[in-house]
């Protein structure tokens, strides 16, 4: 069954992403799996410290198993109060996985262990961003993740999606993202917005090479897509305008990470993304997506 990965710490901004799980899960027809990472006690040679980390590993992994289990219950509560208690429309199932281990690997190696569609990350709200980068567990997953990966600003409240937008510069590479993408906006009955951002003076609309780039690159999807340039100094500006043209989710590809790191050094940079305040979906460079 195909798998949507929520991990948690059970903070508010990691709740409120399972909560927007919960809705992408009944719409594409997926299962939830919860994922906990835990820190054994630091082990030391000294003082028989690895032993009692040994020891410690069932309790702790009850402990943390006991507050999944809650979330569990809360997120099967709420999908009963949306959609009633009878199996009509489809309902997730939902589990959960607590290791212990780096917060990184626990996620990938659970995701392989599973089809699963993407991950689904909580993060901080609005004028907040560039400390949430700064977290090393979400830039390491930023770097690091095997599937797509989807982060929910923690004051986002899901609505149907009607407009998905996709940050391209129209190469071929990106066609496979493109053509995946229209099948993911098809379980929302949602239009896919192609979104060159240029950033350049030059008339390019008029160049004839760029033409057949574009009809090239539209021509390969068959769906709901229309097609958006934006001329702007820069991209973190494109984006900036891009957010006026009530977008539901923004997608970027593997090839936008340099510029997701720049929100770690750049505040103007920071400001301009956590205004968005829309989930950001970033899709790696992999061999296969599930959508």
């Amino acid at each position: 069954m195909r798998t949507i990965l929520v991990p948690t710490d059970f903070s508010k901004p990691s709740k409120n992403a399972a909560y927007y799980a919960l809705h992408m899960a009944q719409a594409l027809k997926a299962n939830i799996d919860l994922c906990y990472a835990f820190n054994l006690p630091t082990e030391s040679p000294m003082l028989g410290q690895v032993s009692w980390a040994l020891y410690d590993y069932p309790a702790l992994q009850e402990e943390n198993s006991k507050e999944l289990r809650k979330l569990v219950k809360t997120l099967e509560e709420k999908g009963n109060t949306i959609w009633g208690v009878n199996a009509f429309p489809f309902h997730p199932s939902i589990y959960y996985t607590c290791e212990a281990g780096d917060v990184v690997q626990v996620i990938n190696n659970t995701a392989i262990n599973n089809k699963t569609l993407l991950v689904v990350m909580g993060m901080t709200g609005a004028g907040k961003l560039s400390r949430f980068f700064f977290g090393s567990n979400s830039l390491k997953m930023i770097n690091n993740t095997q599937h797509p990966l989807l982060l929910v600003p923690q004051n986002h409240k899901y609505k149907k999606l009607e407009k998905i937008a996709f940050a391209t510069d129209l190469s071929k590479k990106d066609i496979k993202i493109a053509q995946a993408l229209v099948k993911f906006a098809k379980y929302f009955d949602a239009e896919l917005l192609i979104t060159h951002i240029i950033q350049s003076t030059n008339d390019v609309m008029e160049d004839t090479a760029y033409e057949h780039k574009k009809k090239v690159f539209l021509k390969a999807l068959d769906g709901k897509v229309c097609y958006n340039c934006i001329y702007s100094e820069n991209i973190d500006y494109g984006l900036d305008i891009l957010k006026n043209k009530d977008i539901d989710i923004l997608v970027m590809g593997h090839d936008h990470r340099s510029f997701l790191e720049k929100f770690t050094k750049s505040s103007h940079a920071a400001t301009q993304a956590a205004e968005l305040e829309i989930p950001l979906l970033i899709i790696p460079e992999i061999d296969q997506l599930f959508f």
